[in-house]
């Protein structure tokens, strides 16, 4: 196996001899999509022009993955998997091999985690066949890792580490194409051997009323979109999250500060404390802290007596503009209320009054992002400050400026709005700020 399909990128060498400088070239691994996965070549690397002369997975030898912790992954945790090839073949002098990682949800373009060499007897190369860099990741264009020998080995074992996603991503599909080769210095006459498995999440050691996030479980009050936007009010969904069911009553303090724990169960947000409002065995809800303006993923993690949860990846923005509402049957209304206060809804339903054209009612929210002046979460609040950023409004397909877009209490933001002319009926609010909307869907009822 001395004479490779490619050369190892950027490795080269020279030897000097009496007779003009030679370049020689380390020997290196197959191109990406060599592992029989999809998107490949179905017979790996064998008579696809790298190594030729016999039959995929010939008899009397295979390649096998071993897993320090079996078939299942704690996410986030990394672990160091071999590469074991084994050949009877007396002709077998050098080893080399290529493996990938891909989500069971998406084996084509779904990336599982991350590799990292151990040595340098190892690269990892991205989709397009460059390879990547340490601290980088693959384009979004080639989102798929593959790592492989740098250079010919007389070993048939290679050690890789692979971290798995920092959250529950259901099964991982790992596909690899082991050589064994006869170093005669041509494709020739090498022998190449395949194989897949899968390995499956596994909840981290500690008990079995650990805490545990749900998939898709942290999201904005409201409008459930995932996401967390310093102040906001959020939820969080899983499973053993609390022992008890308890508010946050009689828990602020006499300055105005809001609790981070309730009977025992607190929450970081990219490793700051939030401010406790609810918990229970199923749910959380908290005021996310401030995150420094800090854009992009963010980690979760609950905790309370008997550990925390693994750590949930969600991604921190700007805004992430949510409306409150109810439902009555089937629709959905916004949490809105005349300056009587009396709550908005549709006409004919016990406890609320449809909204008149011309009257100024209050829309209330979350995540709409930063105010001049600035308010920190996580204390009491009353008074107005303005959003930074203005929304754009439509009721009924009509547009509509709020008199006042901000902050009225803690994460809470309150539009005051005119409704326009309307005729009677049921009229669909949209909102946006800066280009990112609400949840669509909510009616503001009209009657005259």
């Amino acid at each position: 196996m001395t004479n490779f399909k490619h050369i190892n990128k950027g490795r080269l060498i020279t030897v000097g001899f009496a007779v003009p400088m030679i370049l020689w070239a380390f020997g290196s691994g197959p191109d990406p999509n060599s592992e029989g996965g999809p998107g490949g070549n179905a017979s790996a690397c064998a008579q696809a022009g790298c190594h030729t002369g016999t039959s995929l997975n010939p008899s009397g030898g295979n390649v096998a993955l071993q897993f320090p912790s079996g078939l299942t992954y704690t996410p986030g945790v990394k672990q160091r998997i071999k590469v074991v090839i084994t050949d009877s073949s007396s002709a077998v002098r050098r080893y080399g091999f290529q493996l990938s990682a891909r989500l069971g949800s998406n084996e084509t373009r779904g990336q599982a985690g991350r590799f990292e060499n151990v040595s340098s007897a190892t690269i990892i190369l991205c989709g397009n066949g460059q390879e990547r860099s340490g601290s980088g990741n693959c384009a979004a264009s080639n989102p798929l890792e593959f790592i492989e020998h740098g250079m010919a080995s007389t070993s048939g074992t290679f050690e890789v580490d692979w971290t798995p996603p920092a959250s529950d991503v259901g099964a991982v599909k790992f596909y690899v194409a082991g050589n064994a080769a006869n170093g005669n210095s041509s494709s020739s006459g090498d022998r190449i051997h395949t194989a897949n498995a899968t390995i499956n999440f596994q909840a981290a050691s500690g008990g079995g009323n650990r805490p545990e996030i749900k998939s898709g479980g942290v999201v904005v009050i409201g409008s459930y979109a995932p996401g967390v936007v310093t102040g906001s009010w959020i939820s969080i969904f899983g499973n053993n999250l609390s022992t008890t069911t308890k508010d946050w009553g009689g828990l602020i303090s006499a300055a105005g500060a809001f609790p981070t724990a309730i009977d025992g169960v607190s929450v970081t947000v990219d490793g700051k404390a939030a401010f406790m409002n609810y918990v229970s065995p199923g749910q959380v809800n908290i005021q996310v802290p401030d995150l420094a303006g800090k854009i992009g993923p963010v980690q979760v993690i609950v905790k309370n007596a008997a550990g925390e949860s693994l750590p949930f990846s969600v991604t921190a923005s700007k805004e992430n503009p949510s409306l409150f509402s109810y439902a009555v049957g089937t629709k959905n209304y916004p949490a809105a209320v005349r300056g009587d206060a009396a709550i908005i809804g549709p006409a004919g339903t016990a406890g609320v009054v449809p909204a008149k054209t011309g009257e100024v009612i209050l829309i209330f929210g979350t995540g709409f992002g930063p105010t001049n002046p600035v308010v920190a979460p996580g204390r009491t609040f009353s008074g107005a400050a303005p959003l930074v950023d203005r929304v754009q409004m439509r009721i009924g397909g009509v547009s509509v400026t709020p008199s006042f877009d901000g902050l009225s209490g803690p994460g809470l933001n309150q539009f005051n709005v005119t409704v326009p002319q309307l005729a009677n009926g049921e009229h669909r609010i949209e909102m946006t700020i800066n280009g990112v909307s609400i949840q669509t869907g909510l009616l503001l009822a009209v009657q005259n």
